[in-house]
């Protein structure tokens, strides 16, 4: 990438940035569930922090997933500590099941194909949407990765192949948030 690339891909990248900010913002204060406004705010910002680490290193930081797992105990201890175990099984199934995908995929491709960030990110999101939150999560995250994908190749914006390495943390985080601002809508009650 020349220097001119460069510098456009950094003031795209403020751009961007801000304006996902706004948006947070917005979406935060207008859809949070009730009594955790502040919270999720504090959410979004860790959330956006972890998807630019991601895009831009393909690494998702310990302490900033760490962080998002122990605001996520503090939100279910002041919100609703009776749904704890949910909670709970929401943080340990998120985190298995993507250990057991990237280690599946390691035996059957013999590389990587998923980090372990992007387990640790969807145990953290499984912390503050219990485990009902899971399976939409993976669905919205699933969903925007296959349209970026194809859009990135459609434009020409980038090539993308098998060997391509594509960070998901950003679309992880994606589903995490649709899924905490819109969970009243569509977990089952007691869950959320």
């Amino acid at each position: 990438m020349g220097q001119k690339d460069e510098q456009l891909h950094n003031k795209l990248t403020i751009i961007l940035t801000g304006l996902a900010g706004c948006a947070l913002l917005a979406s935060g204060i207008c859809f949070a569930p009730p009594g955790t406004v502040v919270l999720t705010l504090c959410l979004g910002v860790l959330l956006l922090g972890l998807s630019v680490i991601d895009i831009r290193t393909l690494t998702l930081p310990d302490a900033l997933t760490a962080s998002t797992v122990l605001l996520g105990i503090l939100m279910v201890w002041l919100t609703r500590p009776e749904a704890w175990r949910a909670h709970l099984i929401g943080g340990l199934v998120g985190y298995g099941i993507l250990v057991m995908v990237e280690l599946g995929y390691r035996h059957l491709r013999g590389k990587d194909g998923l980090g372990r960030g992007d387990a640790k990110l969807l145990g953290a999101l499984g912390v503050w949407t219990g485990w009902a939150g899971l399976a939409p999560i993976m669905l919205v995250a699933s969903a925007s990765a296959l349209v970026g994908v194809i859009g990135l190749s459609a434009l020409g914006i980038r090539k993308v192949d098998a060997d391509t390495p594509i960070p998901f943390g950003p679309f992880i985080a994606l589903g995490g948030w649709v899924v905490w601002l819109g969970g009243r809508f569509f977990l089952p009650t007691g869950l959320y």
